[in-house]
């Protein structure tokens, strides 16, 4: 809830994994499940385009740990999951 209204959730972003080359600030591969890409600052570095993201660390069995935030090529992230919107019915007065 935020503002005393319901917040609709998301659709949860895949799992990715970045290659060391993909991402700043690590050694080795990481799998990762997106929480917040931060479309509106890219970076440049490298002579390449970065964005910042924030997500969770997921291991080789599926189990989730750390929440961590770092820079990744813009190339590499996935396009956003779709927001579904539920779809709105009219009502439709009946003549009595």
């Amino acid at each position: 809830m935020r503002d005393s209204r319901l917040r609709q959730s998301g659709p949860a972003w895949p799992v990715c994994e970045f290659d060391e080359a993909d991402y700043c600030y690590g050694v080795g591969p990481i799998r990762f499940r997106l929480e917040r890409v931060n479309w509106s600052q890219p970076i440049p570095h490298e002579g390449d385009t970065w964005l910042g993201v924030r997500g969770v660390v997921v291991d080789g069995s599926g189990r989730e740990g750390a929440v961590r935030e770092m820079l990744v090529r813009a190339s590499r992230i996935p396009v956003p999951p779709a927001i579904r919107r539920p779809r709105m019915r009219v009502l439709r007065s009946t003549p009595v």
